[in-house]
């Protein structure tokens, strides 16, 4: 089983295509990931840039936050053909593999962007079909009651970010980080153990033994 580690970069789509943002608000403008066999060794690296459809430039606020610019994406190929480059280099590894994402957005925009651009190629959707919500599985892991960021779980992690935020291969390098060690117990419990206990809630029992000091009672009330 290979794991592969996958982070999109997207850009909002022009307020001139109205009833196309009702469909999906958002365009992909990068791929990003990395591939781990069973023991989370990383086998592989992929990015690519996409041009997206539905606008002519990448807006300022997005520019700044990815570090893309129009003139980047250009000439890079279209959607259908990045996602068919991603497919293909998912599956050079092989076919039994598994999709993690940071969050479910990404899943959900690619559904969105497939559906506005009419893409049914039946053949291509495997990681879709294989696709999974890490950020969920960390959550669960550390019994939080809501959702963090990428950076706040390195963090607790005792990792800090590398490379550039927002870079679609530096997210994807990073999540694959944490995932290798909430994959592997040993890792997982000396990484994040303390952060585990302060967390998840206490047995009752335990709660009350350390509300009371028995023996002092018992002392006052002889």
């Amino acid at each position: 089983m290979n794991y592969i580690i996958v982070d999109l970069e997207m850009n909002q789509i022009a307020s001139k295509f109205v009833e196309e943002k009702k469909i999906s608000r958002m365009e992909i403008i990068e791929i990003g990931a990395v591939i781990m066999d069973e023991n989370f060794l990383v086998l592989g690296e992929f990015k690519t840039l996409v041009k997206p459809q539905f606008n002519d430039e990448i807006f300022k606020r997005y520019e700044t936050l990815t570090g893309i610019s129009t003139g980047m994406v250009s000439g890079a190929p279209t959607f259908a053909t990045a996602w068919e480059m991603f497919v293909s280099w998912c599956e050079s590894y092989g076919p039994d593999y598994e999709v993690y994402a940071w969050s479910e957005n990404d899943h959900n925009q690619l559904v969105a962007e497939m559906t506005l651009k009419n893409y049914t190629c039946e053949e291509k959707m495997g990681p879709l079909k294989n696709w999974f919500n890490f950020q969920k599985e960390y959550v669960e892991k550390l019994g939080l009651e809501r959702i963090i960021s990428l950076e706040k779980a390195l963090d607790y992690a005792g990792i800090s970010f590398e490379g550039r935020m927002h870079d679609a291969l530096w997210d994807a390098k990073n999540t694959a980080e944490l995932f290798a060690i909430v994959r592997n117990e040993e890792r997982c419990n000396t990484a994040l153990k303390s952060v585990m206990e302060a967390f998840q809630p206490k047995e009752i029992g335990g709660s009350l033994g350390e509300l009371f000091d028995f023996g002092v009672l018992m002392a006052q009330l002889g």
